[in-house]
């Protein structure tokens, strides 16, 4: 019974953790508005606020791996201490440079918080893998929803920066528990003598590498669905920016359920199999897409390819665990987060290049394209099974 109690909260942490790191990530997309009228913040400020705090994510995730496999439990508690100053940072600016700094603090946090996160996720019941990645999934679908919800109830009343200090709370009650949580739960793990080039090199394999081409190449065509596929409904089909956004809030929602079917259905019938199996599935639900016309069928297809992105996060950081040694996972997911981050900004450049040649329904063809070799990777990769 103790022990079942202790796995109960073992996976209530790991998706509560994930909800409080990730109740930030929806809010700069709806306050660019807010922040060009009320602080006089241009376009060219706007964009840096998103790509300058990506662009450090990239040179911090090796190291954060490598400190994250020897000191597991102090990173992840430091990730949200680090997400409280800029929580408390951003509502206090009065101009760009300190709202800079305030995002790239929270943007420093989530980088923090993930590899050791995802490692603790990942030594879990080895039977139930997925199912645990899932759980530590379903976390970030209800923050990418309660985020921009509050934000919502907030600014018609008492404006934007107090849903900033309504999050601040939950995320220093998180940082609290996690100091004395993790030290309990990751105790035990050895302080060893670390090597980066040995790391790496136990590290980058030959199945290593394949699932990191697999991630990047899905976790781009998500990028390019996510960012642009609300920009489709209003040029092509003609919607309202309000009914855009409520549409695109069905994503979260149908990710949770995603995440969960994921998690069950990889443990249950294989990653590998299921991974091509979802792969197949969203293919094909973007390749009607273009053609529906009646708002009704477009929703109920837009919720379940959404829903199909979310059941492939678990089985895919399955394949990340599953290829790696548990001695240096964090470094392994460091590193794919690295590549994917990299691939992530250049596909959705490339694919805005061939939206303003032809149109917002080229990134479905696009997509597709993509998403078929896939398939064809994870079938290679489930021939390293060990």
């Amino acid at each position: 019974m103790t022990e079942n109690r202790n796995n109960k909260l073992y996976l209530g942490y790991l998706a509560s953790s994930h909800f409080v790191i990730h109740v930030y990530t929806m809010l700069l997309p709806v306050l660019l508005l807010p922040f060009q009228e009320e602080l006089g913040i241009s376009l060219v400020q706007l964009s840096l606020l998103s790509s300058i705090p990506r662009l450090l994510n990239v040179f911090i995730y090796i190291p954060t791996g490598v400190i994250s496999d020897r000191y597991p439990a102090e990173t992840l508690t430091i990730s949200f201490f680090v997400t409280l100053l800029g929580s408390l940072v951003i509502p206090l600016s009065n101009g760009f440079y300190m709202l800079l700094a305030g995002f790239m603090l929270v943007s420093v946090g989530s980088t923090l918080y993930h590899p050791p996160s995802l490692k603790m996720a990942s030594s879990y019941d080895p039977t139930r893998l997925s199912l645990a990645l899932g759980i530590h999934n379903i976390g970030s679908n209800f923050g990418f929803a309660a985020g921009p919800l509050l934000l919502g109830l907030f600014m018609s009343r008492w404006g934007w920066r107090y849903s900033y200090y309504v999050w601040a709370v939950f995320t220093l009650i998180m940082g609290l528990f996690s100091i004395g949580y993790t030290r309990k739960t990751l105790s035990g793990r050895e302080k060893r003598h670390f090597n980066l080039l040995s790391g790496l090199k136990d590290v980058v394999t030959k199945d290593f590498l394949l699932v990191v081409a697999i991630a990047t190449v899905i976790e781009s065509v998500f990028s390019v669905l996510v960012t642009y596929v609300p920009a489709y409904f209003t040029i092509e089909i003609g919607l309202s920016y309000s009914l855009t956004s409520i549409i695109s809030g069905l994503g979260p929602i149908t990710g949770i359920i995603g995440s969960l079917v994921g998690g069950y259905t990889g443990d249950r019938f294989g990653r590998y199999r299921m991974g091509i199996i979802v792969n197949a599935l969203l293919a094909g639900f973007l390749f009607i897409f273009p053609s529906l016309k009646t708002l009704m069928i477009v929703v109920v297809v837009y919720a379940l390819y959404r829903f199909l992105q979310a059941t492939f996060m678990p089985l895919l950081n399955s394949m990340i665990a599953g290829h790696s040694s548990m001695e240096n996972r964090s470094l392994a997911y460091s590193f794919n987060f690295v590549l994917v981050n990299l691939f992530v900004s250049l596909s959705t450049t490339g694919a805005s290049v061939l939206i303003e040649e032809y149109s917002t329904r080229v990134i479905f063809p696009l997509c597709i394209a993509a998403i078929l070799p896939v398939c064809v990777l994870i079938w290679l990769l489930s021939r390293y099974e060990k």
